[in-house]
């Protein structure tokens, strides 16, 4: 996920809010991702809702780990970090490593005390107690953690850690490096070592980028034939019923990156670059207050319609967690910026 590196780097504007506004728009796709209730492709409906919902589920945002994980590789090697490792630890400790523990240490402590005393329809069964099972949720060992959509931090941290080493291959050997680790990763050889086997390629594509010094701006002119492709490959998928999306992760990033030369400069461009800010805390804790909000529409009675759920649980579980972030801001503890990965400087900018 892109961090705080992008403020070592000698951007032109239009580039820092081209990628300030993809963060924000990635993770409320990603908020949407996970709006209850999942359907699979092969059972999605066809009412206008179903195929509205599936197209965004099911295709368009497909797109935002690949995304998310070639700006994060970009901006890493752009910076240089792969050469100062013990900074370069120590920064993803505190940014990656501490909020992951974090939300997963205290959601997994809380469903085993929840799990002992009443039955919660979630895959992850804590209680009664078993060490594996434990060790999975709380640290994402062999599969995701409790708070799944984690499992990304997860990864990207493993992939911070190997860096130094990708720095070397992009260095002296860059295509051959893309085709080792193509097949390693892809054929699983790496085992538990990287649960999605995508994030390593498309990080080290975003690496290839920022060391080859590549022209960010090269397919700008045929951004809205490339908005038109991403669209028509995300039809197809909800309109053939297609299960495989990896060929439209693959080139996603490829099609979305060129579509923000459109919105840049745009009020509505800059208002999304702005909310950057929010995107990591905002991803860190959404998943269970989308849960949480879904097991209240439950209770509600039976006229509200789902759709209208579908509709406005994103927005209100992204506009909670942004006001939690600013009264956090405001008038929490400087833990509370260690917690969640937040410059302690940004607290003192934002309590004057």
């Amino acid at each position: 996920m892109p961090d705080k590196s992008i403020r070592r780097i000698s951007f032109d504007p239009d580039i820092a809010t081209r990628i300030d506004l993809l963060r924000f728009v990635m993770i409320f796709g990603i908020v949407i991702l996970h709006t209850p209730q999942y359907v699979n492709i092969a059972d999605v409906g066809n009412s206008w809702f179903d195929l509205f919902k599936a197209f965004f589920q099911s295709a368009v945002f497909r797109c935002t780990v690949p995304v998310l994980t070639t700006i994060s590789g970009y901006l890493l090697f752009k910076a240089g970090l792969d050469r100062e490792y013990r900074k370069l630890a120590g920064k993803k400790v505190r940014s990656l490593a501490i909020p992951f523990l974090t939300c997963n240490g205290l959601l997994a402590a809380a469903l085993y005390l929840i799990q002992s005393a009443y039955k919660l329809p979630v895959s992850y069964q804590l209680y009664p107690f078993n060490a594996g099972i434990m060790l999975d949720g709380a640290l994402g060992l062999t599969q995701g953690p409790v708070n799944y959509p984690l499992h990304f931090i997860r990864d990207l941290f493993v992939l911070t850690l190997l860096s130094p080493l990708l720095g070397l291959l992009l260095r002296r050997a860059a295509f051959s490096g893309l085709l080792l680790l193509t097949v390693i990763f892809w054929f699983n050889f790496d085992g538990f070592f990287i649960l999605r086997k995508e994030m390593p390629i498309m990080f080290y594509l975003g690496g290839l980028v920022a060391i080859k010094d590549w022209n960010l701006r090269f397919l700008d002119r045929h951004a809205r034939l490339c908005v038109v492709i991403f669209l028509t490959l995300c039809a197809s998928i909800v309109i053939l019923k297609i299960q495989n999306t990896t060929y439209l992760r693959l080139v996603s990033p490829l099609l979305v990156w060129p579509a923000t030369s459109m919105l840049s400069n745009t009020h509505a461009g800059k208002w999304l670059a702005r909310r950057a800010k929010y995107s990591f805390f905002i991803f860190l804790l959404h998943a269970p207050l989308l849960l949480a909000s879904f097991m209240v529409y439950k209770q509600l009675p039976a006229f509200l319609p789902y759709e209208l759920y579908w509709f406005a649980a994103p927005f209100i579980v992204v506009g909670l967690l942004v006001a939690i972030y600013k009264f956090g801001m405001l008038y929490g503890s400087i833990n509370f910026c260690r917690l969640f990965g937040i410059p302690a400087a940004r607290l003192k900018v934002v309590a004057k």
